[in-house]
């Protein structure tokens, strides 16, 4: 079985990624970017920004870095980059649990849906923190298994099939924020009814 990273689902479906799956996530990926403070020349990181559907909701004023290690979905990317003429945005291949970046780098350090991809979530995140400087942000979108025993079994018996489509059903949330220098400043569901949630999270000085 493969690894979810290494799954071909994300690069075969790169041409239609967008229409069928970007479009159930975008516009509340688009309305927690809003909702950050973001100011003039800060820098952002999005791990794992792969065809690039998020990328317009960025201001023209900060620095965004993307980066994802499938090359069919980072072409996708990269077009919208050229045909947008983005000229704040760079998009390039990149490992999220081998950030190519010094410590400290960015202001905010971007993932959606991706860490439940990742052979390694807790590694994922560490990078995040290394990468994210002292005060910056870390903002997670993804679904997380349910803290009810019950739910969390019946997620398990599909986790099997899902990991086979190239993502975990047995992550928990606290598995990725306990044991990090970091303040969690908001926690919840993107809805009422939604197994995604939003994480924003503060580094420590």
């Amino acid at each position: 079985m493969a690894e979810p990273h290494e799954s071909r689902v994300y690069s075969d479906l790169a041409p239609v990624y967008d229409s069928l799956w970007g479009r159930a996530f975008v516009d509340h990926e688009r309305e927690v970017l809003e909702e950050l403070n973001f100011r003039p020349d800060q820098r952002v990181l999005e791990v794992g920004v792969g065809t690039g559907i998020s990328l317009d909701a960025y201001p023209a004023y900060v620095q965004v870095v993307g980066v994802d290690p499938s090359a069919d979905m980072l072409a996708r990317a990269v077009a919208k980059v050229r045909e947008n003429r983005w000229d704040h945005v760079e998009v390039k291949q990149g490992d999220a649990l081998n950030l190519d970046f010094p410590d400290s780098s960015f202001d905010y350090v971007c993932s959606f849906h991706v860490i439940t991809v990742v052979p390694d979530p807790v590694r994922m995140m560490q990078e995040m923190v290394r990468v994210c400087r002292p005060g910056g942000r870390i903002v997670v979108i993804n679904h997380f298994a349910s803290s009810n025993p019950l739910l969390y079994f019946f997620a398990s018996l599909a986790n099997p099939v899902t990991k086979l489509l190239g993502w975990t059903m047995r992550l928990r949330v606290d598995d990725i924020l306990d044991g990090h220098n970091i303040e969690v400043e908001k926690n919840e569901r993107v809805s009422r009814l939604s197994i995604h949630r939003v994480i924003v999270a503060r580094k420590g000085e």
